[in-house]
């Protein structure tokens, strides 16, 4: 968690959903208008923490 902090200001939760051997992701939408656009996240709010590029 110190490193996540030394990176930027968190605030917020992130939950890790698995279903089998499959995680649960959401695509953010593809707008120029929103932090991260169409980057792969793990679902949960006020936080955002990019997987990988679309």
């Amino acid at each position: 968690m110190e490193l996540l902090n030394s990176r930027m200001d968190f605030q917020g939760c992130k939950i890790a959903l698995f279903c089998g051997d499959k995680l649960l992701t959401i695509l953010r939408d593809d707008k120029d208008d929103i932090p991260c656009p169409n980057m792969w996240e793990l679902p949960g709010g006020d936080c955002v923490i990019i997987m990988i590029g679309a």
